[in-house]
């Protein structure tokens, strides 16, 4: 049941970022499957966040007609970074959170772009440019995200006490 739920949530990520992504300018720079994989790798499970990144890049592979593997491998490597940096590093920090999301990211976005480079399929500068404005957004929407949590979640226990 569990796994069902991740394959779910992974699903309505990709949904939502697609429709949003048509309407909105901003979401064609953010990506809420990278945010899904770090809530996973942080707050839950790192070796979930690990199914989580595959599956989510498995999908949208399929999605946007790529071959299967790329964004699979991309976010799988992205959960990887979150997970471990986020277990060995002081994250109280906000910048140091930023830095680890973003880098994840971008990792994320060059381990594709070297994936077609590899494999001999075009690819364009711009994807680059484009994957570090998409780091930084990203970065920066779920270091909101996240402190938003951490201070419903301190309200609530607050309440409780």
């Amino acid at each position: 049941m569990k796994y069902l739920f991740l394959a779910l949530s992974s699903f309505l990520a990709i949904t939502a970022q697609m429709i949003a992504g048509n309407n909105f300018f901003i979401f064609n720079f953010l990506d809420l499957s990278l945010i899904l994989i770090a809530y996973w790798a942080i707050y839950r499970s790192r070796t979930q966040a690990l199914f989580v990144g595959s599956l989510t890049g498995l999908l949208l592979d399929a999605a946007m007609g790529w071959p299967l593997g790329y964004n699979g491998f991309g976010k799988t490597l992205a959960a990887f970074i979150i997970g471990q940096s986020w277990k060995r590093f002081n994250t109280r920090e906000s910048w140091v959170q930023f830095a680890i999301i973003a880098v994840s990211s971008l990792a994320s976005s060059v381990s594709m772009f070297g994936l077609f480079w590899i494999m001999q399929r075009t690819t364009s500068r711009i994807f680059l440019g484009a994957s570090l404005v998409q780091a930084l957004v990203t970065a920066f929407i779920t270091i909101v995200i996240f402190t938003l949590m951490e201070t419903y979640r301190h309200n609530q226990a607050d309440k409780a006490h």
